[in-house]
């Protein structure tokens, strides 16, 4: 494992210590070195590279993204940068993180399901909306200071709803899963191919050639499956969840 060391400016030498990007051991160093960095009116700082690594990603998409291009665009040189970052899995790992800052937390003064449905929704608008790429987003760990806030939040509403402590930690991890999950799967769906047809064109031709008692009730729901609208879809995914918390309360609660 590597030294971190700083130079008489208060920058670090080296910004890896052989933490894997996004881990919690990661997340440490990644504090002390704020802590010990001496900020300078117009120098880097993690807030501008991240700032740059988004336009980059948004922009050339992630194949773009790589510690040179993001040092071109804050027009500065690569040593200097590597003072900040390591790597380019450290700029997504910071990047993961930022886009979970947008995530809104309060109390909606309705009870624990209404602030449970607000944050499953936001979570949602985020992950929809972030610039990573799925890929990328499903190798990040939940250990930056933004993913963990939302987790406190979530554990919170639920251990105020009456669940024991660990069960509110265990219903917390299935509602980001399935949230997260969701969300990936909408992304994935939306848009047309690159020929420009429809995904889900052609459906019915499909359904006949398939066995048919393999899609019997398909062939009467079929325009269903193919048209839910993907809001009402999620809507009916959170009720069915809280509905099975609710469940799960002791009674009185």
């Amino acid at each position: 494992m590597h030294t971190v060391q700083v130079d008489s400016d208060g920058l670090v030498a080296c910004a890896s210590v052989g933490y894997e990007p996004g881990s919690a051991r990661w997340w440490i160093q990644r504090s002390d070195l704020e802590r010990r960095r001496r900020p300078r009116l117009g120098g880097l700082s993690t807030e501008r590279i991240i700032g740059a690594a988004l336009d980059v990603l948004r922009e050339d998409g992630l194949d773009a993204l790589t510690v040179r291009a993001v040092a071109e665009r804050l027009g500065t040189s690569n040593a200097s940068l590597y003072r900040h970052i390591a790597s380019r899995d450290e700029l997504i790992a910071l990047i993961g993180d930022h886009v979970m800052g947008d995530i809104r937390i309060g109390r909606t003064g309705r009870g624990w399901r209404a602030d449970i449905e607000v944050l499953m929704s936001e979570m949602r608008r985020v992950i929809l909306n972030q610039p990573l790429p799925d890929a990328a987003g499903r190798n990040m760990h939940g250990y930056g200071p933004n993913m963990l806030r939302f987790v406190n939040a979530a554990v919170t509403a639920f251990d105020s709803a009456g669940l024991p402590r660990a069960e509110a930690v265990y219903t917390t991890i299935a509602m980001i899963e399935l949230v997260a999950g969701a969300a990936t799967i909408q992304r994935s769906r939306s848009g047309r191919s690159p020929s420009g047809v429809p995904a889900g064109a052609g459906f019915e031709e499909l359904l006949d050639r398939l066995p048919p008692d393999d899609v019997a009730a398909l062939r009467e729901t079929g325009d269903v499956y193919l048209s839910a609208p993907v809001d009402a879809v999620f809507a009916h995914s959170m009720a069915i969840f809280l509905d099975g918390v609710t469940s799960r309360l002791p009674t009185g609660h």
